[in-house]
């Protein structure tokens, strides 16, 4: 549980509720708010991409809250956690330990989602103005969660999405992603995920990649939240999320790339903005190159395109600001001039 310190001003609640996608299992929602919140204010909804937990979204909120105004009024943010990541994975450690040590799909994502978005976890003012924000694949399992709101018979809960280095594409881009992740899975196979104490860990962390680029602010937020006993080394401790579980969500099966083709048939309906890094940083570079052909396709459809500097695909962890700088800049109103 994140400390008041790490957190101050805000305050947070934890609530937990249940989704079945195949079987069912637990999920954990985390609302931060002000304690005089503005009930005409936005709420957001956050997603977040694999391997990093729900808090890591802290230093965007806080900024956001921090950019309140007159024009631009913040209610509450919500962030839904992977359901094997951070607490949720504890909830969920016999089941994913029995039937999903080898692969845990997006859509398992999308459907705690949305579970949460069909609940009555929000309140009617905090759906009033809601807004979407997902990092990487949490992105493409929010826009998945839309799209099983819309086959139930729902309208899309959101006023606006911010698609955070979460590309647009579709399974054009899987045969090199297949390849990637098996480079993955090799890779993960040799990560240290015990350690004798925090700072231990925290050390391993900071010369790491892709943790070593995180902000400072975010790597509080690891060293305050990710870490319990190891249970199978007494006096060493293990992340909440396990490395054999961000590897089965990295071995998807390729329907996750299927998010990018339907939020296409909903860009009319959805305002949808785009915010990426300049930095090449994870993908093969033939991705790359689809990504830049489909922003092209879509850039009229967009609503808008934005960039941030020297920075790659942890752009959320990386530069939490900047990200809430260009989400408050394409909420708040437009400035008129004033007449001389």
């Amino acid at each position: 549980m994140l400390s008041q310190t790490l957190l101050d001003p805000l305050q947070a609640k934890s609530v937990q509720f249940a989704y079945c996608h195949d079987r069912p299992l637990q999920c954990v929602a985390t609302r931060y708010t002000l304690e005089a919140c503005d009930p005409e204010g936005f709420t957001f909804i956050f997603a977040s991409g694999i391997s990093l937990c729900q808090d890591t979204w802290l230093p965007v909120i806080k900024q956001l809250f921090r950019l309140s105004s007159e024009s631009f009024r913040v209610h509450s943010a919500w962030v839904v956690e992977r359901p094997n990541h951070g607490e949720a994975a504890l909830l969920n450690a016999a089941a994913l330990k029995e039937h999903y040590s080898v692969q845990f799909p997006s859509l398992q994502y999308a459907s705690a989602i949305h579970a949460f978005l069909t609940s009555n976890i929000l309140s009617a003012s905090e759906r009033k103005n809601l807004v979407g924000a997902g990092h990487s694949g949490g992105g493409g399992s929010l826009i998945q969660a839309v799209q099983y709101g819309l086959r139930d018979g729902h309208a899309i809960p959101l006023k606006s999405l911010f698609l955070v280095e979460a590309p647009i594409v579709g399974p054009e881009v899987w045969p090199y992603l297949a390849l990637m992740y098996d480079g993955v899975k090799r890779s993960n196979a040799r990560r240290t995920s015990s350690w004798p104490s925090k700072q231990v860990a925290m050390k391993w962390f900071q010369t790491h990649t892709p943790w070593k680029s995180f902000s400072p602010d975010v790597l509080c937020i690891v060293e305050d939240t990710y870490f319990m006993p190891d249970p199978g080394r007494p006096g060493f401790i293990t992340t909440k999320t396990t490395v054999e579980q961000e590897t089965a969500c990295f071995v998807d099966n390729g329907t996750q790339l299927l998010a990018g083709p339907f939020l296409r048939t909903i860009l009319d309906q959805l305002p949808t903005h785009t915010i990426e890094g300049t930095l090449q940083d994870i993908w093969p570079p033939a991705v790359y190159d689809l990504i830049a052909v489909n922003r092209a396709e879509a850039r009229d459809q967009l609503a808008s395109i934005a960039f941030v500097n020297d920075v790659g695909h942890y752009l959320p962890v990386v530069k939490p600001h900047q990200v809430a700088t260009r989400i408050f800049e394409m909420l708040r109103p437009p400035l008129v001039p004033s007449k001389l």
